[in-house]
Parts: structure tokens; C-alpha cells; sequence
């Protein structure tokens, strides 16, 4: 029941292996792209939500924030957090080593990175729209409150974070036909976004954006201990509740018959 699943996943990490080393540039594209269609989602999930009563806001944010992973999964990018997920599989199936494990994700990190950048400053180039329009009462109390959260608190919504955005391309991975893809994963995603969990890709975006909006004091280094500990949190729980959970429980599939 499970490793079917599993065994796809390592397989795409053992080719990710490969396409990096085919063209590093390429594929550091690709991770940008995926670094922008997060953004893309994020800037959309705060511009809807921006002049709604606060008790509807979470729910709006999560019910559009589900674009970024359908434009990552559809168009084609490399997305960090999902990556935590097919090495973790790959590592486990020995079809990556660690030099490759360790190398992917930092290239993938760097390159979200870079594509929420490149993202944050077309959109501040281009005035910052309904986010920087309202930003003193809406939008800077969001951007301080992932900035001045204790570390446990950060750590800890990471790690919920990325369980259920693992579940959600695991979920995909497991049905067929692209509009009900494109339903489990918008309706997973949901359910960390309306929640206020940690996800380190579109803290790329929000917390660059936080720092150039009107009225805002978010500092460098509070963008940089967001970062770090949710960048943490996201491969804890990525690692431990889906490919930690599932590979436990793949033990119970049967042997398959030998002919």
C-alpha cells in the first residue's frame, strides 16, 4: 500500500541527482521558479485576505494559497520543502547518498530564495498594491508576529508545516487525474495556512516584503531567525511525520510474489 509511493519518490530523488549535475544552471532555475510561484500564491493569499474581517482572513489566505504548490507540481519547479520528502525516501532507499541529499537542498534553498527575491522586488517595484496599501493595519502585524515568535513556538509550526504540505504532494502522488491532484492539494494546504503554520518558502516572500513596507520594523536579523529555525522546523517535520511515519509504515505491505 505504501511502498509503491515511497519507491516513486526515491526515484525522483535519485533523478534530481542527476538533472543537477546535467545543468546546475537549469536546475537552479527551476528552484528559482518554484522560489517565485510560492511567492506568487503568498502575495495572493495577503492581497484576498488584506480587507476582510480578521476571523475570515485565515480562511481566505488558505483556501487561495493552494496556487503555489499546482503551479510548482504543473509547471515544473523545484520546491524545498517537498524535496525534504524525496531525499528523505531517497536516503532511505539508498538511491542518493548524502553528498547528493546535502547539495540538492541547499541548491533548492538558495534558489527559492532567490526567486521569492527576485518576486518581492517586481512587486515592490511596482507600489506593493492592496498588501502595501493597508499595510500599517493588516500586513505589518502579520510580518512582526513571524518575527518576534519565541523559538519553540517557530520551530513548532515549521514542523506542522511541512507535515502537512508532504502530505499534500503524497496525497497528489496517490490519486489520479489532474483535477482531483489539484483538489487534495489546495484543500491540504488549507488546512497550514489557515492554521498560521511556518513555511520557509513563502517566508521568503512575506518577511521580504515586510521589510520594505510602509510603517514596518522588521529587522534583517529577525528575517534571519524566522529563517533559520522554520527552515528547522520544515525538514523535522518532514522527515519524521511523512517520510519517518510512512516508511514505518510501508513494513506492513506485503512481499511481493515471486514468480
Amino acid at each position: 500500500m505504501y511502498a509503491p509511493t515511497i519507491t516513486s519518490f526515491a526515484d525522483r530523488a535519485a533523478a534530481e541527482a542527476i538533472s543537477i549535475r546535467r545543468s546546475p544552471v537549469g536546475f537552479f532555475v527551476g528552484a528559482m521558479l518554484a522560489g517565485a510561484y510560492i511567492g506568487i500564491a503568498m502575495i495572493l493569499a495577503l492581497s484576498t485576505a488584506e480587507a476582510l474581517p480578521a476571523g475570515v482572513r485565515p480562511l481566505v489566505m488558505g483556501a487561495t494559497f493552494g496556487l503555489g504548490l499546482i503551479l510548482t507540481v504543473f509547471a515544473g519547479g523545484e520546491l524545498f520543502t517537498g524535496y525534504v520528502m524525496y531525499l528523505g525516501f531517497g536516503l532511505m532507499r539508498r538511491t542518493v547518498g548524502w553528498t547528493d541529499a546535502t547539495l540538492l537542498m541547499t541548491v533548492v534553498w538558495i534558489g527559492n530564495l532567490a526567486g521569492a527575491l527576485v518576486l518581492s522586488a517586481l512587486f515592490i517595484a511596482g507600489g506593493g498594491g492592496q498588501i502595501f496599501g493597508t499595510a500599517a493595519t493588516t500586513f505589518n502585524a502579520y510580518a512582526a508576529h513571524k518575527v518576534e515568535s519565541d523559538a519553540v513556538a517557530l520551530l513548532a509550526r515549521a514542523v506542522l508545516c511541512n507535515w502537512l504540505v508532504c502530505l499534500a504532494i503524497w496525497t497528489a502522488a496517490r490519486v489520479t487525474g489532474d483535477v482531483a491532484k489539484c483538489i487534495v492539494m489546495a484543500w491540504v494546504l488549507l488546512a497550514f495556512v489557515a492554521a498560521g503554520f511556518e513555511h520557509s518558502v513563502a517566508n521568503m516572500t512575506a518577511l521580504t516584503l515586510g521589510m520594505f513596507s510602509p510603517g514596518e520594523t522588521i529587522t534583517f536579523p529577525g528575517v534571519i531567525h524566522n529563517l533559520a529555525l522554520v527552515t528547522i522546523g520544515n525538514i523535522v517535520g518532514g522527515l519524521v511525520f511523512v517520510v519517518g511515519a510512512f516508511g514505518l509504515a510501508a513494513r506492513t505491505d506485503a512481499e511481493p510474489v515471486k514468480s
